[in-house]
C-alpha cells in the first residue's frame, strides 16, 4: 500500500483528530503516517519528513503544515532522568534515527528560553531560514518523485511582501513553487481559516487550538476542494470535543 506522510506540530498532531486523521477520508487507498509533534519547530519538521522518505519507498504524496519560525530544538546525546524534574518543556523525544533526545519548542528552563529568544533570535533571519525549510524540502520532493502540498498553521510565520526583503530572501522565495502550497484567501493557515469561518470552534480561552470540525471542513473545503458525505454519527463524534 502507497503512503502518505503528514507532518507538523499540534495543529497536526493533538489530543483530538487534526487535519491528518481525516485525510484517510479523501484517500483510502492509502496508509495515512502521521510525523506530527506538539511544539515541533520546522527543523523538526523538515527532519521528521525526510527522514520518513529514506526510511520507505512506498511514500509517494505527503502534506506538511509548517509552524511558528522562531521555535528551536535543544538536542542531547543522551536521556539525562534528572533533567526532567526541572523541565518546563512539555515535550521531549528520543530521536532512534539520529541518536538524540530532543526538546521541542524550546530550552527546557525558562529563563534560558527567554535569553535565548532576546539575544540570539533575529526576526529577520527566522524568515530567511522559513524559506531555506520550504525549498530544501521541495527539491527533496523533487527529487524522490513525491507529490506533495505544503501548508502553514497560520499565515503569518511566511512573509510575503517583496518591497520588505533583502536581495538574498527575494531570490529565495523566487526560487519556491508557491502552486504547491494551500493557502486560505491571500496567503492564510488553518487558524486563520478557523478564526473567520468556525469562530465557534475552539475550547477558548482553555485551548488556542481549532477543534475536530474547523479541521475536517479545512480537509474537505480547502484541502481537496470537493464534495464528501460524512455520516451523521461521524459529524456527531467531531461536535463532542466543544466543551
Amino acid at each position: 500500500m502507497k503512503i502518505i506522510l503528514t507532518a507538523g506540530c499540534s495543529f497536526t498532531k493533538y489530543k483530538w483528530p487534526t487535519w491528518a486523521n481525516f485525510i484517510s477520508w479523501f484517500e483510502p487507498e492509502h496508509r495515512i503516517i502521521n510525523l506530527g509533534a506538539a511544539g515541533s519547530s520546522n527543523e523538526t519538521i523538515q527532519r521528521s519528513l525526510y527522514t520518513g522518505i529514506n526510511k520507505s519507498k512506498s511514500v509517494d504524496k505527503a502534506f506538511v503544515m509548517w509552524s511558528g519560525t522562531n521555535r528551536y530544538e535543544i538536542v542531547h546525546d543522551k536521556i539525562d532522568e534528572n533533567l526532567k524534574k526541572n523541565e518546563t518543556v512539555t515535550y521531549s523525544r528520543w530521536n532512534p534515527d539520529f541518536e538524540w533526545n530532543i526538546f521541542y519548542g524550546g530550552h527546557y528552563f525558562k529563563d534560558k528560553h527567554e535569553y535565548n529568544i532576546r539575544w540570539f533570535q533575529n526576526e529577520r533571519q527566522n524568515d530567511v531560514r522559513m524559506l531555506e525549510r520550504i525549498l530544501f524540502m521541495q527539491y527533496y520532493f523533487e527529487k524522490n518523485k513525491i507529490e506533495y502540498k505544503m501548508m502553514c498553521y497560520k499565515g503569518h510565520i511566511i512573509m510575503h511582501d517583496k518591497d520588505k526583503m533583502s536581495i538574498g530572501q527575494r531570490a529565495l522565495y523566487d526560487k519556491i513553487d508557491w502552486s504547491r502550497f494551500i493557502f486560505y484567501k491571500d496567503f492564510g493557515g488553518l487558524d486563520d481559516y478557523t478564526e473567520e469561518v468556525w469562530p465557534d470552534q475552539y475550547n477558548k480561552p482553555e485551548d488556542l487550538h481549532p477543534l475536530p470540525i474547523a479541521h475536517y471542513h479545512w480537509v474537505r473545503d480547502i484541502m481537496y476542494k470537493i464534495e464528501h458525505k460524512v455520516s451523521e454519527n461521524e459529524y456527531e463524534k467531531l461536535k463532542k470535543w466543544k466543551i
